[in-house]
């Protein structure tokens, strides 16, 4: 576990070319130089404040950063490409379904849809969490995801703090269980982490 914590010069490539073995077109874009997502950002400040300055988004090939690539620490980059990777593989398998599943939201009733699309991604997160720093910081991410989940982060995604808890209580699990770290694309994620082999 300490190996994996310390800043890997290499880590940052080798995530960006396991996520091209499945998206050879991706983009990095900071989304501050692109007219429609200040917009949107815009539109969204009033449910989901930090859309605009804070939140990465993913469509297709193209990740929107808050920030230019080259201003973020390559190990933090290499974790958030991580977790939009998972996001990518499901958007390849599902196409549309995925953008109409995540986009419904009907706030704050009812759970969503988004909610079961970014557990998987951040199952990624926690897993990364563990690897660095054990049971402990597994569940210091652990705590912060149940507001992810149950607040405004997303939009209200999940029935509150602890319906989240139950929600997430699962993957953490399994990582802690040393599961999840077994599955596809948990596995090849964690080993481009690592360094094992190119993924």
């Amino acid at each position: 576990m300490a190996d994996s914590a310390r800043s890997d010069p290499g880590r940052l490539d080798r995530m960006i070319a396991l996520v091209r073995r499945d998206v050879p077109d991706l983009r990095l874009v900071d989304k501050r130089t692109v007219p429609w997502m200040r917009a949107l950002g815009g539109l969204l400040r009033p449910v989901v404040p930090d859309f605009g300055d804070r939140m990465t988004t993913v469509i297709g090939p193209t990740v929107y950063l808050p920030r230019a690539p080259e201003e973020l620490d390559p190990d933090a980059l290499a974790a958030l490409l991580a977790h939009e990777y998972v996001h990518q593989l499901d958007q390849g398998e599902h196409g549309a379904m995925f953008y109409l599943t995540y986009g419904l939201t009907p706030l704050p009733l009812f759970r969503t849809h988004r909610a079961h699309w970014e557990r998987r991604a951040y199952a990624v997160d926690l897993m990364l969490a563990h690897e660095i720093g054990g049971d402990a910081r597994l569940a210091l991410v652990e705590a912060r995801l149940r507001t992810v989940f149950g607040g405004v982060t997303y939009g209200w995604m999940w029935g509150g703090r602890q319906a989240a808890a139950t929600f997430l209580k699962p993957v953490a699990d399994a990582i802690r269980a040393g599961e999840l770290q077994q599955e596809a694309p948990y596995d090849r994620i964690l080993a481009t982490w690592r360094g094992d082999h190119a993924g």
